[in-house]
């Protein structure tokens, strides 16, 4: 059973990569760093035709059933390419949905499913990352006001998950963003490619989804799902500066000869073989209900941070005054890599998140 799990895993991978290398090309990329709040329409039509929103999702909800695993493959390769789809967001808000076991979802699940509807994540404050403590968006009586900070492809979502004060603290709600009362606000930012924008919320009304524990879930999840997208970029830049490496030539020899360019490329590689194998492990966790997933995923998240930020970094260094050209493709992982570090909130509310765990557990073993 295993064994053919991995041969369709295997296959998506294949398929994924034909596609993506054929639509996301460096020309097409670059186009879309040019106007803020960019969306590739054309390739989420494509993804949408080739089922990728249905890969991870159960098949009670009509999907493939392959686990976040599954989800995982195919972030790894959009990552690996800097291409900017919603199949994290689509994937746990449907989850979110599954997990509250009404009825009255099952049409949106559908639609999520199918990919004819987008949703998005919109976790953040404006002056905080990760659990905000300062009530920038509040719930009161079922009806939102406040805003969220910049969140990937809510410029283009219909429905977006936020999180907000409600007179039972921090909680998760539903809102459908074609209502009355919903500002959205796209600004030019260091990555243009991902749709963001701001979103503002003028007493609308949203569905309650649960508490803090069904957000410490969902943050979790898109974690996981982001650090699968990390570490496809992480690969991608060690396999650009490797490749560089053994072309460009400095003082008579190919530059990959020099020492400090060979520490470089091994600690980039020492990096991503920790977080691919943090990654793998989160990903078997979540697809088994372990216990211990959500520190897993946080472990996740931190390592593929760390991992892609060097190898973004380096990439860029080892490329010299090339890399930092607008033809050359270091600088679209390195935009990347530091929109992806931040998006979720940051390594050091990764790091509490993960201690936080350890001691939640360590004090219910006792």
């Amino acid at each position: 059973m295993q064994e053919e799990h991995a041969e369709i895993l295997a296959s998506i991978r294949d398929q994924a990569k034909r596609l993506l290398n054929d639509q996301a090309t460096p020309e097409h990329l670059k186009s879309l760093l040019e106007a803020p709040a960019s969306f590739d329409h054309v390739l989420w039509g494509h993804a949408v035709e080739q089922g990728w929103p249905s890969v991870g999702m159960t098949e009670q909800a009509g999907g493939l059933g392959l686990g976040w695993s599954g989800l995982g493959v195919l972030c790894e390769e959009t990552g690996r390419v800097t291409a900017s789809l919603p199949l994290m967001a689509n994937a746990v808000v449907a989850d979110a949905l599954q997990q509250s076991a009404t009825e009255q979802w099952l049409p949106l699940i559908e639609a999520l499913t199918l990919g004819s509807k987008i949703a998005c994540l919109a976790l953040a404050d404006p002056t905080d990352s990760g659990l905000s403590t300062s009530p920038s968006l509040v719930s009161t009586h079922g009806f939102l006001d406040g805003e969220k900070a910049l969140a990937a492809f809510a410029d283009v979502a219909d429905v977006a998950l936020v999180q907000a004060h409600s007179e039972q603290g921090i909680a998760l709600f539903l809102v459908d963003l074609h209502q009355p009362g919903v500002q959205r606000m796209p600004h030019n930012s260091f990555d243009n490619a991902r749709a963001a924008a701001v979103l503002c919320f003028k007493h609308v009304p949203g569905r309650l989804l649960g508490s803090v524990n069904e957000v410490l879930n969902v943050t979790s999840l898109a974690a996981l799902a982001c650090a699968c997208e990390q570490v496809g970029g992480a690969q991608a830049s060690l396999d650009l500066a490797c490749k560089y490496a053994r072309e460009r030539r400095a003082f008579g020899q190919l530059i990959g000869s020099f020492q400090g360019i060979k520490h470089k490329l091994a600690e980039i590689y020492c990096l991503l073989e920790v977080a691919r194998g943090c990654v793998s492990d989160a990903l078997d966790a979540w697809d088994q209900d372990l216990p211990e997933k959500r520190q897993l995923a946080s472990a996740a998240r931190i390592a593929a941070t760390k991992a892609y930020d060097y190898a973004a970094q380096e990439c860029l260094h080892i490329h010299g005054g090339m890399g930092v050209t607008w033809e050359a493709m270091p600088h679209h992982h390195y935009r990347r890599s530091r929109t992806l570090a931040l998006e979720l909130g940051s390594l050091p509310y990764w790091r509490e998140r993960l201690l936080s765990d350890i001691g939640l557990k360590t004090a219910h073993s006792q």
